[in-house]
């Protein structure tokens, strides 16, 4: 019996470069079956349907961004210069997997319900990040949810005009106003 890795893999990869640059709706399976060069049938060994390969690519991705931020949030240094980092993560990422980010930014509002409450996610672990840097005395005081919305709104908003055309410049080159906005948003200029 084969392993179906590589496939999968393929598929994945496939999958969420057309769901960032045609949209989840307007993309096939046959679409995508083309695209990984194997027959359409293949898809369903692997997921029971289209929207299961969605979520589940969703979820890992999301997950997996999520672990990134989890060790730098883990790492010596001070809480500004997590949050640096971990914009540069952000700004890198876009950058490097245009079609990653994408991805995760159109698709998040119809999967974010989906995700388990005890899966490791950006917001989880920037909101723990802030609540430690509150209880520290390096962040100011305020409802942890909603700062953390706030940084990501940082980082999110500029990605989502880049994506439609209104901002064009490569995106690395924002990641210092982003992280100097985002040090202003938890007090930490």
């Amino acid at each position: 019996m084969r392993d179906g890795t590589a496939t999968k893999n393929k598929i994945n990869r496939v999958a969420m470069e057309l769901f960032a640059e045609k949209g989840v709706t307007e993309t096939t399976t046959k679409d995508i079956a083309a695209g990984a060069e194997i027959a359409e049938g293949t898809i369903y060994r692997h997921y029971k349907s289209k929207d299961e390969l969605v979520k589940k690519l969703f979820l890992s991705l999301y997950e997996e961004q999520g672990n990134y931020l989890r060790d730098i949030a883990a790492t010596e240094k001070n809480i500004k210069q997590k949050i640096a980092d971990m914009i540069a993560r952000f700004c890198q990422l876009f950058a490097e997997d245009k079609a990653l980010f994408t991805f995760l930014l159109l698709t998040q509002h119809g999967q974010l319900r989906e995700v388990p409450d005890d899966m490791v996610t950006p917001v989880v672990v920037l909101r723990d990040l802030i609540t430690r840097g509150q209880n520290a005395g390096a962040v100011k005081q305020g409802d942890p949810d909603l700062m953390a919305a706030m940084v990501l709104g940082v980082v999110v908003q500029p990605a989502v005009f880049h994506v439609y055309g209104r901002l064009t410049q490569d995106y690395k080159s924002f990641t210092q106003d982003l992280t100097e906005a985002a040090w202003g948003v938890l007090g930490l200029n």
